[in-house]
């Protein structure tokens, strides 16, 4: 039985999107913690993302979906742990980035990492400490640290954008995610230094890949996601050259979008060919492809490409 840890949150309708393009139906309630799913061999949880690694680390699952920034905030604060949760698969969703931002009214004339840190230094002269506030205490410290700034690091229990927000602000900066930074622009907050960018990752239990059944069944998923994530935003195209002597002219159209067409003989004559082309392609391909003498030509979604 293989235990996967799925997210809440803003990457929970992507998350339930690969599922269903690998193959799986999951179905959830608003207050459950146990979806459903139809494979007798998975059982999932749903909590909260940033718990993943942590609990991977010890034993209590197998697989979770999480983002990098979570990963990456684990390794820095469990750094003995680290080995316990390795990575498998970038989903390339939930694409959000680490940002260091200031209130544009509270230090208008901060707009660097390096500014910032003279405005710090001016602080500790006068004998006043630096507050940073942020959900990564320990990608935080790494960050300052290698900066050179001093400061204490509170991790708030609300929206963290709130704490530099006057009047009178609690923090002086704060090291957040955001997707587009129009909350962060909403508020009069000033990015002045983005540490990373995070999208969603398929992790694992170390413990885990030491079980020959267990990772069968991992092994197995990670095929379906990985064909799942391949075949996004690809289109199955089916065609026929009823006339053989078009066959050449349609087959260069195509060699500049596939390298490998599949032809196939048609019992009445002409031929059948597929190909698997970018959904942006179709708009170019198409007019072409019936200009040199294809007909019937049929198009479909790609669900999943495995090879």
């Amino acid at each position: 039985m293989i235990k996967f840890y799925i997210p809440d949150g803003h990457l929970e309708k992507r998350t339930l999107d690969i599922f269903a393009r690998a193959g799986f139906q999951v179905t959830l309630t608003e207050r459950g913690y146990n979806p459903e799913i139809d494979d007798g061999e998975i059982v999932l949880k749903r909590i909260r993302p940033q718990d993943f690694p942590f609990v991977l680390s010890l034993g209590k699952g197998d697989l979770a979906i999480t983002g990098s920034d979570i990963l990456r905030e684990f390794e820095l604060k469990h750094p003995e742990d680290k080995n316990r949760v390795q990575e498998l698969l970038d989903l390339k969703f939930g694409k959000t980035k680490l940002c260091v931002a200031v209130s544009e009214d509270v230090l208008p004339g901060v707009k660097s990492i390096e500014s910032f840190r003279n405005y710090a230094e001016g602080l500790e002269k006068e004998g006043r400490e630096v507050v940073v506030a942020t959900e990564y205490p320990n990608i935080a410290k790494d960050y300052l640290k290698k900066n050179k700034i001093r400061a204490i690091i509170r991790k708030p229990a609300g929206k963290t954008e709130a704490w530099i927000i006057p009047p009178m602000p609690e923090a002086d900066l704060i090291i957040d995610t955001t997707e587009t930074g129009r909350t962060l622009r909403e508020n009069r907050c000033r990015i002045i230094d983005t540490i990373m960018e995070s999208t969603a990752r398929l992790v694992v239990s170390e413990e885990s890949l030491r079980n020959k059944e267990k990772a069968k069944k991992i092994e197995e998923i990670v095929q379906l996601f990985n064909g799942a994530l391949r075949g996004e935003g690809k289109v199955n195209v089916y065609m026929n050259v009823l006339n053989p002597g078009d066959l050449d002219a349609v087959l260069d159209v195509i060699r500049r979008y596939v390298k490998k067409p599949t032809i196939s003989d048609l019992k009445s004559g002409g031929y059948d060919i597929f190909i698997v082309i970018d959904e942006g392609d179709l708009k170019y391909i198409l007019p072409e492809l019936r200009r040199e003498g294809a007909s019937s030509i049929a198009i479909s979604d790609t669900r999943m490409i495995i090879e």
